[in-house]
């Protein structure tokens, strides 16, 4: 994906400040899925089960810094994703952008 938008709505994330990642990469799960709700965004860390604490000074994650394993999705090419927008959602923060192909 080149110079897409990127939008977060995990805010119980503890990479999300303000809908945007902090956590500088993300990892789309989902081998096998052939819909939205079998994605799972797998850099999501829970805040509220972590001690760990993230620093507003962390790296902004970049379109082109998403991994991809939805094999089923239109967006995958090589394990990379390559739609236009983003949008991980709240629910099991799992990758609204997924179309089946």
């Amino acid at each position: 994906m080149q110079d897409g938008s990127l939008n977060c709505n995990a805010t119980n994330c503890l990479h999300n400040f303000n809908f945007e990642c902090k956590a500088g990469a993300i990892n789309v799960g989902g081998r096998s899925v052939v819909e939205t709700s079998g994605t799972t965004c797998t850099t999501f860390i829970d805040k509220a089960k972590s001690s760990f604490v993230n620093s507003i000074d962390a790296l902004d994650t970049e379109v082109s810094n998403i991994k991809c394993e939805a094999y089923n999705c239109i967006h995958n090419e090589n394990k990379g994703c390559h739609a236009e927008n983003v949008q991980i959602d709240v629910q099991n923060a799992c990758c609204n952008t997924f179309k089946c192909e």
